[in-house]
């Protein structure tokens, strides 16, 4: 291998490497909603969607629910395990298996300065697993979804407890900074 196919295997190493998918948080409300009406919440992990028995687990489930119950309080929401609560915060967690291939595509048919040598084409592929935060607040009264927030990306890459205990809850605070800043706000106050 010549010293130009070296340093474009490395570059091609590096931005691979580079190119590992991040947490991506995306959101949705129903604009009709006064949620201003609502001021106390209940949690529960919707137990028929958390099929993952690792990103799904009980501890992960745990994570997940401290970090919301953090999240709602720090923006003024009340908790109870009353049946009457205001919102109803349903969360679940799910995986794939995902590819991604990267193509280098270095030099011309004809080699470097028309001298022969041909393409030097190299293909990169690497598997990893995507997971998915899935958080959806129901008005208690309707059953109805007034808000939804989910983050996609690596969350189980961490190699210990406290990496781990530290991605979900940032996860989970990711997705709930959408949500409006405190109770007895709407969604244009909360901007």
């Amino acid at each position: 291998m010549n010293i130009k196919g070296l340093v474009a295997g490395l570059f091609v190493a590096g931005l691979l490497a580079s190119c590992a998918p991040s947490i991506a948080v995306k959101y949705d409300y129903d604009p009709k909603v006064n949620v201003r009406q609502f001021s106390t919440y209940r949690i529960e992990a919707d137990r028929q969607r958390n099929a993952d028995p690792i990103v799904g687990s009980n501890l992960n489930q745990r994570r997940i629910a401290e970090a919301l119950d953090q999240s709602l309080q720090g923006l003024g929401y009340k908790p109870t395990e009353d049946l009457g609560a205001d919102l109803v915060v349903r969360f679940f967690t799910d995986s794939k298996d995902r590819q991604q291939i990267q193509s280098n595509n270095m030099g011309s048919p004809w080699g470097w300065g028309g001298w022969g040598g041909g393409m030097n084409n190299q293909v990169y592929s690497r598997q990893y697993e995507e997971n998915r935060v899935v958080v959806n607040i129901y008005d208690s009264r309707t059953n109805n979804i007034v808000w939804q927030g989910w983050a996609t990306g690596q969350l189980n890459t961490k190699k210990n407890e406290r990496n781990r205990d530290l991605a979900f809850r940032e996860t989970v605070v990711s997705i709930m900074k959408n949500f409006p800043q405190s109770a007895g706000q709407d969604y244009g106050a909360a901007r």
